[in-house]
């Protein structure tokens, strides 16, 4: 596709026919929504709902403050800028968000798009805080980031989930694999150090 200068140079060149506008500009905010519920409090709750924080689900609740698919954009936290876990991703079905995941829903509901083209972004330069990062509604809002128009949208949208459903569960198998490798590397070496594993003998 024909390219253009976005004019912004941490950003460079962009498609020719996308549009460059703040994030607050392609998306709504419902962060007036959100309600903590300490721990404490959910102790007790019969598990039932997904209860979102910065980086997913950290709980079930009894209730749920919506029933409509949403972006949650972690507001807080390390992952802000080690990018370990997931920043944004997409609630389904009903739920509940505490005060620590921004809630975007984006103009013309293209949710695909949105949650793979904002997740892929790097939110580094905007987040502020040393001992505690974070990313204000004010500073996410104002990132300016390109887009395409809705049906265009919707066009990578479809690819982008199709890629997923092909390759996310491989994706899922060959971490937990890792994972497990891990685990078990560091079992070994615990076990060597410690006395516990009989090592070979050195042959002369």
């Amino acid at each position: 596709a024909p390219m253009k200068d976005s004019g912004i140079p941490w950003i460079g060149e962009i498609p020719a026919h996308w549009t460059l506008q703040p994030i607050k500009r392609f998306v709504r905010f419902h962060n007036n929504r959100r309600i903590p519920l300490s721990g404490e409090e959910r102790a007790d709750l019969e598990k039932v709902y997904d209860y979102y924080g910065a980086s997913g689900v950290i709980d079930k609740v009894d209730r749920y403050l919506f029933d409509h698919d949403h972006i949650l954009i972690g507001e807080d936290g390390a992952n802000l800028l080690s990018r370990s876990s997931p920043l944004a991703f997409v609630a389904k079905g009903k739920y509940w968000v505490n005060n620590h995941a921004h809630i975007l829903e984006p103009i013309g509901g293209q949710l695909s798009f949105w949650a793979e083209r904002l997740e892929c972004f790097s939110y580094a330069p905007f987040v502020t805080g040393a001992a505690q990062p974070k990313l204000t509604i004010e500073a996410l809002g104002g990132i300016p980031i390109s887009a395409p128009d809705i049906s265009e949208q919707a066009e990578i949208g479809f690819y982008t989930e199709s890629v997923n459903a092909i390759f996310g569960p491989k994706a899922e198998t060959i971490a937990l694999s890792i994972t497990k490798l891990t685990e078990y590397r560091q079992s070994l070496i615990s076990a060597a150090v410690t006395g516990q594993l009989p090592l070979p003998e050195e042959t002369a």
